[in-house]
């Protein structure tokens, strides 16, 4: 049983791994949320499958990465209302029921999946708090390089001295 759990976990922990990394080297500007885990561990229907999401092992080495390979991670507020929000026109529902899995805009009529709308969201927040534009490819070098190399010695010529 400990091996399968062992397993189990060297899944996740790859998982993970692979998938922050890709994020890091693909998109020079990351949008994430700053989400109460604990505050959503306590709903008993879904307490199980949040924790096993491993929120904060993600957003860690998605911050280290990111720094690695020159990419920005902004983090957005824990209570900006990016499902709530309408990416259309910017108006903010007042009530938005968990079990609405699509957003429907009462001012401009925008309809559209409620967690691409948070997506969009978050793109928009991230590129308006930073200087490039927000989910944008990289272009060029993916890595900087950590060390300055050191300058090959010149020695002196003897022969050229004399």
């Amino acid at each position: 049983m400990a091996r399968l759990h062992a397993r189990i976990g060297n899944i996740r922990r790859d998982a993970a791994h692979k998938a922050t990394t890709m994020l890091a080297k693909t998109y020079r500007l990351i949008g994430i949320e700053d989400l109460n885990v604990r505050g959503m561990a306590s709903n008993r229907r879904v307490a199980r499958s949040i924790m096993d999401g491993g929120f904060f092992e993600f957003r860690r080495q998605l911050d280290y990465k990111a720094r690695f390979y020159g990419a920005t991670v902004v983090v957005a507020d824990r209570w900006f209302p990016s499902s709530k929000t309408c990416s259309c026109c910017g108006s903010v529902k007042a009530e938005l029921a968990l079990s609405q899995r699509t957003f429907t805009c009462d001012v401009c009529g925008f309809e559209a999946d409620r967690d691409l709308n948070a997506a969009k969201n978050l793109k928009r927040l991230a590129a308006s708090s930073a200087v490039s534009a927000g989910g944008e490819e990289r272009s060029g070098a993916v890595r900087k390089p950590r060390v300055k190399r050191a300058s090959a010695k010149q020695e002196q010529d003897n022969k050229a001295v004399a």
